[in-house]
């Protein structure tokens, strides 16, 4: 595989050391791309925007520091929105320092540049194999936990394969990006069946699900929405499994305030469907343990700036806060409120903490967040050890964690290989199935709800505390 390296350098007016020390930091003002990390050391989260050229909005990069010599080198190993590594080396000259940038684009890279211009190389359709489809966010405030659902999707694609495809042929996966808008899902979708997809997964928001269901639900096609979701009826072969709101309060609330029935909630979320289908079950959950609901506030997705709703938490003498903000406004929003300090006061759950949003906070600003799963990266069950272990052995040490946002997305995939290797139809099949998961026993009864255990986690540290297993 090819790789073409890009190599840029500008010259700063202060020494090489004290630009290396000032990477990331909230008080350098971004100097690089917008970059912010918490540290400069292996392992730690970094964030950039990409600028793809004027009027167009700049697309977040999601690595890690993979490597660092102190005042000469940092490297980045990023997933998204592509996979490579960014190779930052300063060096002391005349009057400053200089600093000299390179970024690595693989075939795949190249791709999708290509494609956020318009020029999209579109990938034979051979007869012989079975198409699948997957619509993701690899740009857009969803962009945090979408990489692991593309890598999940291959892992399981890889399995089902090796088990010999299905009805003898190998499966082939189509990954598509919604860029986290519900037009953009819409006309994805549309591609995808043109393309020959059997099946459509679609690990997007509950706005762009809904779009791809109106616009090919008509087809007939298995239409799977995997990840934790409000819920809502449709066609039959329209699938809305992964977790549901009501389960989530009414396992996380009691363990936050054991004996306490009188906690007062205010919950902030996102100004769309999950969000006010989320706040209206998390509501009725609260309510069923004597709390009551202040107020709710919703922000448009994609906001950043969360000081004015800050305030109101503050002034409004809440001392639980429930959160069903996603993606890169769940990261803002959560930094935001520990440095207020009001943390202090307030205890959090979070509906959509999962591990790679937990990351992005950071362990600091995370500490003490609340939130509730079906599955968890820490599980240590025999097929979610496996699970691990595949995955470091395909994407290395700096890939994002497995999180039930992704894992749902591998146990799609192999649930719908099952069933379309039955001899019944896929759609009819997919209504009726259990089976043994990395998250655990799983069932399906009709095409509504994926029965599942339902696990809360505090974080605390580096990972979680689980709290009721």
């Amino acid at each position: 595989m090819q790789t073409v390296v890009l190599v840029a350098g500008d010259h700063y007016p202060v020494p090489a050391g004290e630009l290396y020390a000032s990477f990331g930091s909230a008080s350098s003002g971004g100097w690089l791309l917008g970059a912010a990390c918490d540290a400069i050391r292996p392992g730690i989260t970094v964030s950039a925007h990409i600028p793809l050229g004027t009027g167009t909005p700049n697309v977040l990069l999601l690595g890690r520091i993979s490597e660092c010599v102190p005042g000469r080198k940092i490297t980045i190993t990023h997933d998204q929105p592509w996979r490579g590594r960014i190779h930052l080396r300063f060096a002391d000259e005349p009057g400053g320092s200089r600093l000299r940038a390179s970024a690595e684009l693989d075939e795949a890279g190249l791709a999708w540049w290509m494609e956020q211009r318009g020029w999209r190389n579109a990938s034979p359709f051979n007869p012989a194999d079975h198409r699948v489809g997957l619509l993701t966010s690899k740009t857009g405030p969803g962009a945090i936990f979408a990489i692991t659902c593309e890598y999940l999707a291959r892992l399981a694609v890889e399995q089902v394969n090796a088990d010999g495809g299905i009805n003898g042929r190998p499966v082939e996966l189509l990954v598509h990006d919604d860029a986290t808008d519900p037009g953009r899902a819409a006309l994805e979708a549309g591609g995808m069946i043109k393309s020959g997809c059997r099946v459509i997964i679609a690990s997007v928001t509950s706005a762009s699900f809904e779009a791809v269901r109106k616009s090919a639900a008509s087809t007939g096609l298995p239409l799977i929405h995997p990840v934790l979701n409000e819920g809502g009826r449709g066609e039959s072969n329209v699938f809305r499994w992964g977790e549901r709101p009501l389960a989530q309060v009414r396992a996380a609330a009691p363990l936050m305030a054991p004996g306490s029935r009188a906690a007062r909630w205010f919950h902030v979320g996102n100004d769309y469907s999950w969000s006010h289908g989320a706040h209206n079950a998390g509501s009725r959950a609260i309510e069923e343990t004597g709390g009551s609901i202040v107020r709710h506030a919703f922000t448009p997705l994609g906001t950043t700036d969360f000081a004015t709703l800050i305030e109101q938490i503050r002034t409004s003498a809440v001392d639980r806060v429930l959160s069903s903000l996603v993606g890169a406004d769940e990261v803002a929003f959560e930094r935001q409120l520990w440095d207020s300090g009001l943390r202090n006061r307030c205890s959090v759950l979070s509906l959509v903490m999962d591990e790679s949003t937990r990351e992005r906070i950071g362990a600091r600003a995370a500490d003490g967040i609340w939130t509730a799963f079906g599955y968890f990266n820490d599980l240590e069950s025999e097929k979610n050890q496996d699970l691990r272990r595949r995955y470091r052995e395909a994407y290395g040490p700096w890939a994002p964690p497995i999180s039930s946002l992704s894992e749902s997305v591998y146990e799609a995939i192999l649930l719908y290989a099952a069933a379309a290797r039955g001899p019944e139809d896929a759609v009819r099949s997919l209504r009726r199935v259990t089976a043994d998961l990395p998250r655990g026993r799983v069932s399906l009864n009709g095409p509504q709800v994926m029965h599942q255990p339902m696990i809360v986690g505090q974080s605390i540290g580096d990972g979680y505390r689980l709290a009721n297993i």
